[in-house]
């Protein structure tokens, strides 16, 4: 539960620090620059802020994971056999059936640390992940699809550390009252409400792929949890549906969202009448 928390404020705070930036950036309401600057510095912070949460719960998540689904944190590294200390690759290229590494960048000990909280730590491998669950569960396969674990780990993490990386950027440039002007810093901005939400699925990915073949771990296999009471047509109508709904909601919510993003602060607003002058039109009220 941090840990999704963390991740909604990462998300949100990318959202604001955009649309501050995108407006101070452009400079079609120079009067308004105040307001955006102290936008800026609040969605900035807040991302910041929310991008260490993430680390620090996903750091603990991830070592209780280790004791509960072992074989998830094994899949994530594609770690075939049983190390101690156990390197971290930042990128691997492997045979073909993946089972061998043929070109590696790797960080000593983090591995082990992520997974234990020693650096000396030992990190179980697949492959004797493998045997003993054979022994446990009965024949079987009980890896998950390795390439995607592997890939979907990096890319959380890498897109959350870009998003906090194109929020310090903004921090910095809007330093000692500067106005952002970089036309780089503005795409970045651009890109920057996505890279959570890139981040957030590609965890979701990871964490319900890399369980498999389990729906409940060591209870109860995915092959099991399907409903017999229900049809593959009447799933595939009510998935179909979900799509098309959730799609056109969507689409109506991100134009809502630009549209008032686009308008900003808009134009200044007329001052209320003083006492005994003339009353002002009324233009809403419950």
């Amino acid at each position: 539960f941090p840990h999704t928390v963390a991740g909604a404020f990462l998300a949100a705070g990318g959202l604001v620090t955009a649309v501050a930036l995108w407006h101070l950036v452009r400079g079609r309401q120079p009067d308004d620059a105040p307001v955006y600057r102290s936008a800026l510095r609040l969605g900035a912070w807040t991302t910041l802020v929310a991008a260490v949460a993430v680390v620090l719960t996903g750091d603990r998540q991830g070592k209780i994971m280790v004791d509960v689904q072992p074989m998830k944190m094994a899949a994530a590294e594609a770690l075939y056999h049983t190390q101690a200390p156990a390197s971290f690759s930042i990128l691997t290229i492997g045979t073909l059936d993946g089972s061998r590494p043929i070109f590696q960048i790797t960080v000593p000990h983090l591995l082990s640390y992520l997974s234990t909280g020693s650096l000396d730590g030992q990190v179980q491998g697949i492959d004797d992940l493998q045997a003993q669950y054979v022994q446990l569960y009965g024949p079987g396969s009980y890896t998950p699809v390795i390439p995607v674990t592997y890939w979907t780990f990096r890319a959380m993490i890498g897109f959350g550390i870009l998003a906090a990386l194109v929020a310090l950027w903004a921090l910095w440039a809007q330093r000692r009252g500067r106005t952002p002007s970089n036309r780089w810093l503005l795409w970045a901005g651009l890109l920057l409400p996505f890279l959570p939400l890139a981040a957030n699925a590609t965890g979701w990915i990871f964490t319900e792929m890399g369980r498999q073949p389990w729906i409940v771990f060591g209870e109860m296999f995915t092959r099991n949890g399907v409903s017999r009471s229900v049809s593959s047509g009447e799933v595939i109508a009510s998935l179909t549906v979900f799509t098309l709904l959730y799609g056109a909601l969507a689409v109506v919510e991100a134009a809502l969202m630009l549209r008032a993003a686009r308008r900003g602060l808009g134009p200044p607003r007329r001052p209320v009448a003083p006492h005994g002058g003339e009353d002002r039109p009324l233009e809403f009220a419950y």
